[in-house]
């Protein structure tokens, strides 16, 4: 290999490296960042100082008979990529999967993400994205007083899960660490085309996951 090829393979390798080269963001700092910093894949909104580590684990909530469980996992590094929203960015959180019980049956087990939905910003309070599984849309048609050319267009698909917002709060860090879980539906039974208005839905109760209930870890 000669000088010249030498030359040109360092030269390579740098620009790769700057190429590569990402800011790391403490995800818990609030200095500000540029407009555009989650668009380019050039930062990684790193969990720094392991607040979610308090989060990770299993948790549950008795009433009765039945039981409803979370598990949280954390996830390391997500590549966050919608190229039709102008999203790259690479994140540290937490996804989840739920069950419910009736005594030692199981009655549903929702599937095992590998994306996160759920960060924390200052280690007490996770918040972001649930889904509800168990609760679908059916087809949802925009009014006829709506006007061509929308009227009679589809609104949502039959299959698509709904996503409340959610905050969980961590109550107690002792010997029985205690979590308090609570889905918001503000930002989707407010306004013009909320699939909650569906009349399939109406006398059934708006989520099929409890809420506003405090859990215990499991050890």
């Amino acid at each position: 290999m000669n000088k010249l090829t030498i030359f040109f393979t360092a030269l390579l390798s740098s620009i790769a490296v700057i190429i590569n080269a990402q800011t790391v963001v403490d995800i818990s700092s609030s200095t500000p960042l540029p407009p555009d910093y989650n668009e380019n894949g050039l930062y990684y909104e790193k969990d720094i100082h392991n607040y979610l580590d308090d989060f990770v684990g299993t948790w549950e909530y008795i009433n009765g008979n039945e039981k409803f469980q979370i598990t949280f996992t954390k996830i390391i590094k997500y590549h966050l990529y919608y190229p039709d929203i102008k999203i790259n960015v690479y994140e540290d959180g937490i996804a989840f999967q739920y069950k419910k019980y009736k005594g030692n049956l199981l009655l549903y087990s929702s599937p095992v993400m590998s994306k996160p939905t759920l960060k924390t910003y200052h280690g007490t309070i996770l918040e972001g994205t649930f889904i509800d599984y168990g609760r679908v849309t059916k087809e949802v048609k925009w009014p006829p007083y709506v006007g061509p050319p929308m009227a009679g267009t589809i609104y949502r698909q039959g299959g698509e899960y709904f996503h409340p917002s959610c905050t969980i709060e961590k109550i107690s860090s002792g010997s029985v660490p205690q979590i308090k879980f609570h889905l918001s539906l503000r930002g989707m039974n407010a306004g013009f085309g909320s699939p909650y208005d569906n009349p399939i839905y109406a006398g059934q109760p708006r989520l099929s996951i409890p809420n506003d209930i405090i859990l215990t870890k499991v050890p």
